[in-house]
């Protein structure tokens, strides 16, 4: 991958445990949505067995010309304590873009997006890109997550859909018994039977999964029991954040 030196030029956080960390884009750095970079902080202030280099999804979609926007969770490795502390405009090493976990061509097939957690950061890439180039696609964010409060970009993907014909959001929090605001919404774990009940064409929808290992397990599961052919199933695992 072609390497390049950029440096951090925003961090705000995004959701409880969250946050978002804005890269200057250099005008070199191309990628389709959905793409990952690779970031090393060079001189880090705090170090772990980890070390100072992650892949990292962009979560900003290419018609942003001026940053690159990644998010974690803040689960306290140095990386990250390191990110959340240094001064802006602190250098930083960015190699990329890499991966294939793009949108297919064929607007003809519908797109499900199931994402856990941090996971939805390349559907976020993809979304903003899908609706800036007028795309065609009919597509399904089905986004779960523990609390609203632990949503990242929950209220932006609210607000497409509602202006956004062909976009579908179904948010579910399954803890929503213990979060601070009320919950209308789904709270259901998903399976094949929520599948089924939020998609009315599974068999011809190509379908994209990310989040940690266990639920990108599981949502492969769930939609093999509800009939999707393997071949329509594209996944990303979130490893270690």
């Amino acid at each position: 991958m072609p390497k390049v030196v950029t440096k951090l030029i925003a961090r705000n956080e995004v959701a409880e445990g969250t946050m978002a960390f804005a890269l200057d884009r250099p005008t070199t750095f191309d990628f389709r949505a959905g793409q990952y970079m690779v970031v090393v902080l060079p001189d880090p202030p705090h170090t772990d067995a980890e070390g100072n280099r992650r892949v990292f999804s962009i979560a900003s979609p290419p018609q942003d010309t001026t940053r690159l926007l990644l998010a974690t969770r803040m689960t306290g490795t140095a990386l990250k304590r390191s990110l959340a502390e240094v001064p802006l405009g602190t250098p930083v090493d960015l190699s990329g873009p890499g991966g294939d976990f793009v949108l297919h061509a064929d607007a003809s097939r519908p797109a499900v997006f199931i994402a856990g957690g941090i996971g939805i950061t390349p559907f976020r890439s993809m979304l903003q890109d899908a609706v800036s180039r007028h795309l065609p696609h009919r597509i399904t964010l089905i986004y779960s997550n523990r609390t609203p409060e632990g949503a990242a970009f929950h209220e932006e993907f609210a607000r497409l859909a509602q202006t956004h014909a062909n976009l579908t959001y179904v948010p579910t929090m399954t803890q929503a018994d213990k979060a601070r605001q009320p919950w209308g919404g789904e709270r259901r774990h998903l399976n094949a039977d929520f599948l089924r009940s939020h998609i009315a064409e599974i068999a011809a929808s190509i379908f994209y999964l990310a989040g940690p290992p266990g639920l990108v397990a599981a949502v492969t599961k769930a939609v093999s029991e509800a009939g999707v052919d393997p071949a329509h199933v594209r996944s990303e695992e979130f490893a270690g954040y």
